[in-house]
């Protein structure tokens, strides 16, 4: 029986696999982030800021009113990025409820102004990413 030694293209998938997977989650943990603390005023933010009410004299500044003007454009990026992660995984089926999640999280980011509907988004979005990842993960594993 012969052992199959990676090469130079398998690595290279490897290395691009995890960048983006890491990239892409930094990315979407920011736009959460940025969502909960305008959710929850900080910032001077009222409660639907950011969400689908973004426009408003109140809106925060710095870094956090950066990650709210950019949030839409930065989530659809990193779920693109973790949607590719799983794709060039062991289990590339995995693509599919990752982009699905990432729907999730769009929805509840910035199609509507509840912040109860957003941090169950939030949390199924996240939750169906780390269940996949844990899911790939096995097949790694020969499990």
């Amino acid at each position: 029986m012969k052992t199959r030694t990676p090469g130079p293209a398998s690595a290279a998938r490897r290395a691009w696999r995890t960048t983006s997977a890491i990239i892409g989650l930094a990315a979407s943990v920011a736009c959460g982030t940025s969502m909960i603390l305008a959710a929850a005023g900080v910032g001077g933010a009222a409660a639907a800021t950011g969400m689908a009410a973004m426009t408003g004299s109140g809106a925060p500044q710095g870094v956090l009113g950066v990650l709210l003007r950019i949030g839409p454009w930065l989530l659809v990026v990193s779920v693109l990025l973790v949607t590719a992660a799983f794709a060039l995984g062991p289990r590339r089926q995995a693509a599919i409820p990752a982009v699905l999640a990432g729907a999730v999280l769009y929805a509840g980011m910035y199609a509507q102004t509840d912040p109860a509907v957003m941090y169950a988004a939030i949390a199924v979005g996240y939750t169906t990413w780390s269940a996949l990842y844990l899911w790939a993960r096995r097949a790694n594993t020969g499990s």
